[in-house]
Parts: structure tokens; sequence; C-alpha cells
């Protein structure tokens, strides 16, 4: 899951929650900060602690982009005074406490037992609070993070075997601005950073293109 950084609060009085989602997709961009699916159409303001259990429906550290899926999968189970019980994007090291080697994010079991059976805890939380690993049932289910997440992996897998292909050649640069504009195109930034997770040069041009990601995280072991 991509760590994010807002930044501080914009200088800006709002009267409704609903007006800092410019601000938001402006320093984060159009993903959901939980499954990272692009978000297409309106992207949905999340509340972290959820305003009809006491959440502050303003403050600027309670709020996130969420696409329709997950902000409905979490709902307002998360009630004021609860947060601490979970891993949040903009507060901890999501990019390394889930594993996108598959076709299903997983919790990353070895590093997070590593930290602390209470980190693994807030971890699993989070991913069980927006079922990150949902595989829908029928095509009555509205649901599509998992078929878009694994069309941007496929776009991903076949972008890796061009770039192992022509990245010693003189088509370097113009495939590297490829790589980029698909990644942003098609989301999912965990998915694309495993596919070239040995690969320094191409996870520094997925961090850059991904704004309001956080480097430290993304490129450290």
């Amino acid at each position: 899951m991509r760590p994010v950084t807002k930044g501080e609060a914009p200088d800006k009085k709002f009267k409704k929650y609903q007006e800092t989602e410019s601000y938001l997709e402006e320093r984060l961009g159009a993903y959901c900060s939980f499954c990272e699916m692009p978000i297409n159409h309106v992207p949905e303001v999340e509340h972290k602690e959820a305003k009809a259990k006491g959440g502050d429906e303003m403050a600027w550290e309670n709020l996130l982009l969420s696409c329709k899926y997950c902000n409905t999968r979490k709902g307002t189970i998360v009630a004021k005074g609860d947060k601490e019980e979970y891993f949040w994007p903009d507060e901890d090291d999501t990019f390394h406490a889930f594993l996108y080697d598959g076709i299903l994010p997983e919790l990353n079991e070895e590093y997070l037992q590593n930290l602390g059976e209470e980190t693994w805890q807030k971890a699993k939380n989070l991913f069980c609070l927006v079922q990150l690993d949902n595989v829908p049932k029928s095509p009555a289910v509205k649901d599509r993070r998992y078929t878009v997440r694994n069309e941007a992996r496929n776009y991903a897998l076949d972008s890796k075997q061009g770039w192992d292909k022509v990245k010693k050649t003189s088509e370097k640069e113009i495939y590297l601005r490829q790589i980029e504009m698909l990644a942003k195109a098609s989301g999912f930034f965990s998915v694309w950073m495993n596919v070239f997770k040995d690969d320094i040069e191409v996870k520094r041009i997925l961090v850059n293109a991904f704004k309001g990601t956080r480097e430290e995280y993304c490129l450290s072991k």
C-alpha cells in the first residue's frame, strides 16, 4: 500500500469536508489511498475515524481519498478514538506491511511479526477493514478492484519484459517515459513497484510519478 504525505493542512477555512477533495487530489493524485485504484470519477473524501461515530468531519489529519469500494467496506467501523488500532497510509510504513507478489495482496507476515504483535495486528486490521483481498463471487457484486488491479499487473509485467530488452539501448529514455505514463494511467503503485522491485532506476521513476509518495519508505529495503 502506497505510503503518502498530505503535507500541512491548506491555509483555507472549509465549510464542507467535500471541499477538501481538490486539495487532497492535488497532493496525492486521483488514486484510492487504500487499494491504489485510479479514481476515474469523483473521488470520495474518506474519514479515518467515521464522522457518524464522532470522528472530526473537517480535521485534515482525519481525511484521505478513497474509491467507493474501499469507502463502502470501511463504512463507519472506526469510531472516534479507535484510529490507533489501525495502520494508515499517511501515518505508517504501509509499503512494507503488505505484499503484492501474486494476484491478491497479502500481509507481509515476516516483516510485521519482526515488529511485534501489536504492529502486525494494526496492519491486519486495516487489511480486513477495506477487504483488500476481496474477490467478487458474482457479477452482481460491485467491486472492480480485483479486475482493475490485475489489469495493472499485466501491464507492469509486459512493461518489465520490454524494459529488459531496451534498457541498454538508445530507446531507454523513451521506454521509461512509456512506463511512467502507463503506470500513472493504470494505478496500483505497489503492484508496479513489486514487478520492478530489483530495478532501482524504474522504482525511482514510479515514486516520482505518483505525487505524494513517501520516498523514504518505498526506496528502502
